[in-house]
């Protein structure tokens, strides 16, 4: 379920997703880079075709239209070892701070009746978040980016790692 959300990365994930692209065998890339192209394509028929539709930053998957990640390969993520922040949170309960009275997770990850104790979880995350906006701002700001984020899909089709080495990023953003 978590990984059909629709929701953006930041640009330094999609230079690791970059990354990994290279290192794999020639036929999985292709495969990915069908999927993203099918994703990109459905995302744009599902959400308008209105790409800057939500300029904020994601922090947690959005409500709304669902979308399999391109790079889910039947209940497997083809890109686990750079899979970004927000899947690697997403097993545990998280802070969002548009909900601060909250905590967000997914209930497969707990038995019926079992209760969190949230004493310890929000503070330091709060704290990641920070820092990691932080680190988002620097990486706009110093590379010239446009915006911060992007999708697995992007990460996939364009090659990242070489904007980042020249200081532009993909697709010109």
């Amino acid at each position: 379920m978590c990984c059909s959300q629709m929701f953006s990365i930041s640009r330094i994930e999609a230079v690791y997703i970059s990354r990994a692209m290279k290192a794999m065998p020639e036929a999985e890339r292709d495969r990915l880079r069908t999927a993203a192209r099918g994703y990109v394509s459905a995302a744009r028929e599902l959400l308008g075709g209105d790409e800057d539709a939500d300029e904020g930053e994601a922090i947690t998957p959005r409500p709304g239209p669902r979308l399999a990640c391109p790079a889910l390969a039947g209940d497997a993520c083809s890109i686990y070892q750079a899979r970004p922040i927000i899947c690697r949170k997403w097993g545990i309960p998280i802070f969002n701070p548009a909900k601060p009275s909250e905590l967000q997770a997914c209930e497969l990850n707990f038995r019926p009746g079992e209760e969190v104790e949230v004493e310890g979880l929000i503070e330091p995350q709060v704290a990641l978040l920070e820092e990691w906006v932080e680190l988002k701002g620097l990486a706009k700001r110093s590379l010239g980016y446009r915006s911060t984020r992007s999708t697995v899909a992007e990460a996939i089709l364009d090659d990242f790692d070489q904007a980042a080495d020249s200081g532009e990023s993909a697709n010109g953003k």
